[in-house]
């Protein structure tokens, strides 16, 4: 059994996809973007924003990127706690890890600021020992930081600590930080693109995760 579970919030605990991808198109209509702009952005789910903004607006006037992450962070903030409905399972996964002493924390690219919020009207933050957001490190997704501080902060070493996430960015993560990690296909990643960072299991559902944390599946040596 794993000590400590590191998820990822969009798409892994709760079910955000839908939202986030409907506030990109507000967006899209806002400044007149080609639909190819919202394709691609979708695939950098899990990156945080700015660098979102960056990567799919190359070429544009220095500090657009910022702008245009403004921007949906504006139509975003004030519908976050509609936008992200937990998965139906996620109350009982958190009550069963916390019955069996396993610590359990968020690590993602969304601001803290907005992940707290939202915990605290699905009541929720009782369960976790720690929520670290894009505004809480230097180095985001799949730099090793956002782990390696969890670990500091929770005096856990890398063997005992899973990451579970529904991106790529999660996974390569958790690889650069030397810890287990469990994919799960609940968000916009396929398996394909998950299964291609050699992940330590890939699962369909957040009670398929469970299990494994609790089973305490490791890597093959």
């Amino acid at each position: 059994m794993y000590k400590l579970a590191i998820f990822d919030f969009d798409g892994t605990l709760v079910d955000s996809a839908p939202g986030i991808v409907e506030i990109m198109y507000q967006v899209q209509k806002f400044y007149g973007f080609h639909d190819q702009v919202v394709e691609e952005w979708k695939q950098l789910i899990g990156v945080p924003l700015n660098d979102q903004a960056k990567i799919i607006l190359p070429g544009e006037k220095p500090d657009f990127h910022i702008e245009v992450a403004d921007k949906y962070r504006e139509f975003y903030n004030s519908q976050a706690v509609q936008l992200c409905p937990p998965f139906p399972a996620l109350g009982l996964v958190l009550e069963q890890l916390r019955t069996r002493g396993i610590m359990v924390t968020i690590a993602s690219s969304k601001r803290k600021l907005i992940i707290d919020p939202v915990l605290e009207h699905y009541r929720l933050e009782g369960y976790f020992n720690l929520v670290l957001g894009a505004d809480c490190v230097s180095n985001h997704k799949p730099h090793p930081e956002p782990v390696l501080n969890t670990l500091e902060k929770l005096r856990c070493q890398p063997e005992d600590a899973v990451v579970i996430g529904d991106s790529s960015f999660d996974l390569e993560m958790a690889n650069n930080a030397g810890v287990d990690s469990i994919g799960v296909t609940t968000g916009i990643h396929t398996r394909e693109k998950l299964d291609s960072t050699k992940p330590t299991a890939v699962v369909d559902t957040l009670t398929e995760a469970m299990e494994l944390i609790l089973e305490g599946k490791k890597k093959a040596a």
